[in-house]
This record gives structure tokens, sequence and C-alpha cells, in this order.
């Protein structure tokens, strides 16, 4: 083999080999993200006395009071499932839970 041939030989090995090293990263980095979770927020309306510490504590805003003075699931989709909410009740009347699979399917 001639020097021009042996250089070309060598320079399509490298092209070739970074092509496939480019290839395995767009591999690695395409990976499928896991769903959503999505939380559910329940109020027992009979232990709330309407203090307004729920919706005051609510970091993504989902409570909200209403004209009534008692609380309310305004915005449920944005729910992050903190539990601050359920934390700060004082009289336990709110709960967070994770909905399963089917539940979140079904919304």
């Amino acid at each position: 083999m001639t020097a021009k041939r042996q250089t070309k030989a060598k320079q399509a090995k490298t092209v070739k080999g970074k092509v496939a090293k480019k290839a395995e990263v767009k591999s690695k980095k395409t990976k499928t993200k896991a769903p959503k979770k999505r939380f559910e927020v329940e109020f027992y309306r009979d232990w709330c006395k309407g203090c307004g510490i729920c919706s005051a504590f609510c970091p993504e805003e989902v409570l909200a009071m209403n004209e009534k003075g008692e609380p309310e699931i305004a915005k449920p989709e944005r729910c992050i499932g903190c539990a601050w909410c359920e934390i700060r009740c004082p009289d336990f009347a709110v709960r967070v839970e994770e909905k399963k699979e089917e539940e979140v399917g079904e919304a």
C-alpha cells in the first residue's frame, strides 16, 4: 500500500469510530422518562374548621379558600404530593395520597 492509501484508510477508520461513538451517546440519552406521579387531596369536611392553614402552606397553590371560608381543591393537577397541607392541618382534616395507575388512566 502506498502512503496516501494508508492515510486515507486511517482517516476512514477514525471517522467510522466517531460516528459509532455518537450513535452510542444518542442511544444513552434517549432514556424513557418515568410517568409523572399524580396525587389526590381529600378533605374530611366534618373535621375542618376553615382556618386556611392548608391553603397557606401549599407551595403549588393547589388549595384555595372558597366564599364560605372552606378549603377547596382549585388545581388538582398541580399537586406534587409534598403533603404540607396534611402535616400542617391542626384538625387532621386533609389527606394526600398517590393515585394508582388505574385511577390515573381513567382521569
